[in-house]
């Protein structure tokens, strides 16, 4: 604001002004998740058992041990649980997708899993990868090679089969299509790589080790009510008296005693991993399978250094478990984290729209708003050249103005303001939304202001307004005006800009 003028009646009620721009930021999207979650427990959260009933290898219905168990909350659980991670991941990247495709991702592997799981037409893959590769046929304990070759290679390549159709995809997709949706550069793969992990982690926690831990908890405490109590049915209690050890019917009597609830701890801890369990190996391999596609001459020397990559941690992680060693088991943790996170820096060190990228931040303010001025990479497949930013092509409004387009008159500042930050400025230099909180850019992923400079006169520049929304603007000398979209303002100093939410100044 500028001081001493009235204050304006969108100040008094910002949701007039700024109820279409809410929509856009990213801090309405996690809450609005958060307020959908909590009703979708508090009111839809059945923690009654959902039952699959499946069948043995013969096709006949298997022992009720062997069903698929679950419920309506813990579904809703995991996927709170899994989209956290996945947000704190995609926030790290720092790049804008399609939720659509990711989601897609994510249903996919899910649905494969299912496939896996429930029918037999799909089950020789399981069979054939964990029992017979890995040798978890419970004869002898497995090497850490038999962990690598029957768990990670599989899963790591199952999770990255909608990486791989994308791949093969995008090169028959527009331009604008591919940035949204297709696999052009190895961000690109971490993102479609993790959402895929997220839906083959919430359909191996649901299908196969929630469903066991809730029948062993039944069982146990059918075991726990047949010691402790009688029954008012005479028949049935002389049934419970006869077969004690029975497992199946020590389950049917759990299930009437205890709901889902005692399945949560364990959901909890399974989905509380992914961040540098499933999605760290998969995010690690969908990188390398983005720089495939940028260096298409060595493509499966990369695919294959990527799936041994991330193949290895998470054959590590597996094999550790089986030692019950806490500090071992922490320490795998971390580095699967690191060579995660070490793919994404890289990856935004050699992403074709760097200039575009968010900052790399979960909290608080990044970094990356200081090298706005850099000159913007501009890409030449399947290399990236650093190029000196040409002369911007001025607006139509801009050039219908001419040198009175520019207020005033004299040399510009050196630096500018715009909150808390300083920025050099220089030709070029252009402002992203999420440096200047409060303006939408014209175009979705632009700039909502860059330097220009004035065409009669290159030595003056100016800042040009390429948001959707005016700016107020008081000159050194007291001059007040209105900045619209499409128009530039002087930069010279002592200039303030109020840009709406956020002001600036010239120094």
């Amino acid at each position: 604001m500028v001081q001493g003028t009235e204050t304006t009646r969108s100040q008094l009620i910002p949701v007039i002004t700024k109820w279409e721009e809410i929509g856009r930021k990213a801090q309405l999207g996690p809450i609005i998740f958060c307020i959908a979650a909590y009703f979708a427990l508090e009111f839809f959260g059945s923690t009654k058992p959902i039952v699959f009933k499946m069948a043995d290898a013969t096709g006949q219905l298997a022992s009720p041990r062997y069903w698929i168990y679950t419920s309506w909350f813990l579904i809703e659980l995991a996927f709170l649980l899994t989209a956290v991670s996945f947000y704190f991941i995609y926030r790290i990247v720092g790049k804008s997708k399609s939720w659509w495709i990711l989601l897609a991702a994510f249903a996919f592997s899910a649905y494969f899993i299912w496939l896996m799981t429930t029918e037999n037409d799909f089950g020789w893959l399981y069979d054939f990868f964990h029992v017979r590769l890995a040798g978890e046929n419970g004869e002898s304990e497995r090497s850490f090679v038999q962990w690598v070759v029957g768990t990670g290679f599989f899963e790591e390549f199952v999770k990255a089969i909608p990486v791989f159709i994308l791949v093969i995809l995008s090169p028959f997709m527009s331009p604008s299509l591919r940035s949204k949706i297709g696999v052009e550069e190895p961000l690109d793969g971490i993102l479609i790589g993790c959402a895929a992990a997220g839906g083959f982690a919430i359909a191996e926690t649901l299908l196969q080790y929630l469903s066991h831990a809730l029948v062993n908890g039944w069982i146990q405490t059918g075991a726990n009510v047949v010691q402790t109590f009688y029954f008012k049915d005479p028949q049935l209690n002389a049934i419970i008296r006869s077969h004690p050890q029975n497992p199946d019917l020590l389950l049917a009597v759990g299930r009437n005693v205890a709901d889902t609830t005692i399945g949560v701890p364990r959901l909890i801890v399974r989905s509380i991993d992914q961040a540098f369990g499933h999605m760290a190996y998969s995010g690690y391999f969908g990188y390398f399978i983005g720089l495939s596609v940028l260096r298409p001459g060595q493509r499966w020397k990369i695919l294959a250094i990527g799936l041994v990559s991330a193949a290895i941690p998470h054959a590590l992680w597996d094999w550790i478990l089986g030692f019950d060693k806490a500090p071992l088991t922490a320490a795998v943790a971390v580095f699967s984290y690191a060579v995660l996170a070490a793919a994404i820096l890289k990856a935004r060190e050699i992403s074709p729209n760097r200039s575009l990228l968010q900052p790399s931040v979960i909290f608080g303010a990044g970094a990356a708003a200081g090298m706005a001025g850099l000159p913007v990479a501009v890409r030449v497949n399947p290399v990236v050249h650093a190029v000196p930013t040409p002369a911007p092509v001025m607006t139509p409004a801009v050039a219908a103005m001419g040198s009175g387009g520019v207020e005033g008159n004299g040399s510009a500042g050196n630096r500018l303001r715009v909150g808390s930050r300083y920025l050099v400025i220089v030709a070029g230099l252009r402002l992203l939304e999420h440096q200047v909180p409060g303006l939408v850019a014209q175009t979705r992923g632009g700039p909502v202001a860059e330097v220009t400079r004035n065409p009669n006169d290159p030595s003056v520049l100016g800042l040009t307004n390429l948001s959707n929304s005016p700016w107020e603007t008081v000159t050194a000398s007291g001059t007040r005006r209105q900045i619209a979209a499409g128009q530039t303002i002087k930069l010279a100093p002592g200039t303030k800009i109020d840009f709406g939410s956020t002001d600036g100044e010239v120094a």
